[in-house]
């Protein structure tokens, strides 16, 4: 055979090696000078896994949005919060509060805002019409320069606008809109008065992917991307930054600030009516405190009894599995029929010292339900363990993210047994909640399949269970179709933390879920942010809000963590050190020496910051 016939065989049989791709950006008229579509089409990062972005033109958002979901573009950009110019199909109110004039004091104040419960939620509701929300960033800011300080309302119906390269003093007008180019920079500069900066209106934008073109992608090329991304924005808020910085330096412009009754009244106008602007200031003060405030300083762990054993750690999961030697890479967040099944070890990491990184992938991983359970029991078994302990992970985890997880808690749980990782298809992004929900009801009897079979090989072993987050909806119902079954089960504790599930959605399953096992615990706060967006998007409480609104319920022990973040069981001190004594000693709430209070006739628990 020649050499060149070799050669072609080999691409043929070896694609991956020899991937390159086309990426289809659709690029909304307007967008031409955006600077983070600049940043984005000028990164070299994509060209070094095989992908080259090739820009497609279209009139508007609009047709951004249609182009992305006809297939006919891989990514694109748009504007949020206009309805008129973006036409998304279910646009909540959060989405526009981030265009809402005269509520920001700086670009920063902006950037700020993005990054807090008004941004996810927004970004959450543009992933409602089909797309695959990818990053949020400030497409632009405009600004209004004029020639007197704007204070009231009143001082906005005497503005008359003119052009930037009309001189506002003359009678044409005495205020521009303008989003600070350097046209206007050379414009300020010349006036022989003072002028007045009100930051205006921003525009959001979003990049977001095809669901076809983003489930289909290699988890390196979404890794790529995510991370070109992450450069083009800060790159792009910089650059707003400076063009605002370079007109506040200028000693012919001042800041201008609208006084308090002003921004209500704007608000009110922009938003149709008291009562929307009611709604809109309660949300925004969430995101104010959210932006201003300071993280709360961490406290240290008390110290725990040392266990003989160390705890080996293993992962499972339904995920696809893509074949590479790097475990951030190795697995996707694609649903394939029929499912597959992969497991392997990882570690065992030792007693209170920081986790190992994650290992290198081996080639060849144990495939197959059957074969998953005896590998994971006869591990068990070697290691002496008594039990093992299943670690659901919640919305928006990366596989590598849940490994991590599982060895931190290998080295910190002091557990007497073997930590099972179940990872189900998530796809690893904060704006691909649709998605996840979907796979996490997928991959549920995937993970009873599992567990039954584990529990058959060694009836001798018992279960415990951590769900987090959107995994609790794959925990309760998991259990309850065990209870309903009458499966032959040694279930111990059950920790349901920060569950992302409608409270009546979850009272409904308690009577069934509580015949399994003996001891379960909810954690709740007011303060996770996850929750709170959740609860927005789903118009509902969920079970994992706490303060006023926290679960109380027969069967269950409820836990108001007044704790701060998502993963504040895993993250914080005093709630690690609490879920400690629940997987380890099997104590209850009274004997973990949590206040008590009560609500509706009900006990439940305090861990107070």
């Amino acid at each position: 055979m020649k050499l060149r016939h070799v050669l072609l065989l080999a691409l043929l049989l070896a694609p991956d090696l020899a991937r390159a791709a086309d990426i289809r950006l659709v690029v909304p008229a307007g967008f031409g000078d955006d600077p983070f579509v600049r940043g984005f089409l000028a990164s070299k990062a994509l060209a070094e896994v095989g992908l080259t972005v090739v820009q497609q033109p279209v009139a508007n958002g609009a047709d951004a949005i249609a182009a992305l979901k006809r297939g006919g573009a891989d990514l694109g950009v748009f504007a949020i919060g206009d309805k008129d110019r973006d036409a998304l199909e279910t646009e909540g109110a959060e989405a526009q509060i981030l265009s809402r004039p005269y509520l920001f004091e700086s670009a920063r104040e902006v950037f700020m805002m993005q990054d807090t419960f008004l941004g996810a939620v927004a970004t959450a509701d543009a992933g409602r019409s089909g797309l695959f929300p990818l990053k949020l960033y400030s497409h632009a800011i405009d600004y209004l320069l004029t020639t007197a300080p704007l204070r009231r309302t009143q001082d906005f119906e005497r503005l008359r606008m003119a052009s930037p390269d009309v001189v506002l003093a003359a009678s044409k007008g005495n205020a521009v809109a303008t989003r600070l180019d350097d046209k206007t920079l050379a414009f300020a500069k010349d006036f022989s008065g003072k002028l007045y900066l009100t930051v205006g209106k921003p525009e959001t934008g979003l990049l977001a992917a095809a669901p076809a073109f983003w489930t289909q992608a290699p988890e390196a090329e979404k890794n790529a991307i995510a991370r070109v991304a992450d450069e083009a924005r800060t790159a792009a808020n910089a650059e707003l930054s400076a063009r605002e910085e370079a007109f506040r330096r200028l000693p012919n412009v001042e800041t201008n600030r609208l006084d308090h009754d002003t921004q209500m009244h704007m608000a009110m106008k922009e938003a149709g009516g008291e009562e929307a602007m009611k709604r809109d200031m309660m949300l925004w003060r969430k995101a104010g405190v959210e932006a201003h405030g300071r993280p709360a300083p961490e406290l240290a762990a008390g110290p725990m009894p040392k266990m003989a054993m160390n705890s080996p750690v293993f992962f499972a999961t339904d995920r696809d599995d893509e074949g590479g030697a790097d475990y951030a890479n190795r697995f996707g967040a694609r649903r394939l029929d029929p499912a597959p099944m992969t497991c392997g070890f990882l570690a065992a990491p030792a007693r209170r010292a920081p986790p190992p990184p994650l290992p290198p992938a081996p080639r060849n991983l144990t495939k197959g339900v059957d074969y998953c359970a005896r590998k994971i029991v006869a591990a068990a078994r070697a290691a002496g363990a008594a039990k093992i302990l299943v670690l659901i992970h919640g919305f928006n985890n990366s596989f590598g993210a849940v490994a991590d997880r599982a060895l931190e808690l290998g080295a910190e749980l002091d557990y007497a047994g073997a930590i099972l990782a179940w990872s189900w298809p998530s796809e690893g992004s904060a704006f691909s909640y649709p998605y996840d929900e979907d796979s996490s009801a997928w991959s549920e009897p995937h993970l009873a399949d599992l567990v039954e079979k584990i529990a058959a090989l060694a009836p001798d072993l018992r279960i415990d269970f951590v769900a987090h987050s959107m995994g609790n909806r794959i925990l309760l119902q998991m259990l309850r179709d065990f209870a309903l079954e009458k499966a032959n089960l040694r279930v111990g504790v059950a920790v349901l933390a920060a569950p992302d599930v409608s409270q009546d959605v979850f009272r409904q399953q308690l009577p069934q879920v509580q015949k399994i096992g003996a001891l379960r615990t909810l954690y709740a706060s007011e303060y996770d942010r996850a929750i709170e967006i959740s609860e927005s998007y789903h118009s509902a409480p969920r079970a994992g809000s706490g303060g006023g609104a926290i679960l109380v319920a027969q069967g269950i022990e409820s836990v108001d963590a007044k704790l701060s973040g998502h993963s504040y069981v895993f993250d914080e001190p005093k709630a690690m050190r609490d879920f400690k004594q629940i997987v380890n000693q099997e104590l209850k709430a009274p004997q973990r020496g949590l206040p008590e209070r009560e609500k509706a006739g009900a006990a439940y628990w305090l861990i107070e910051p």
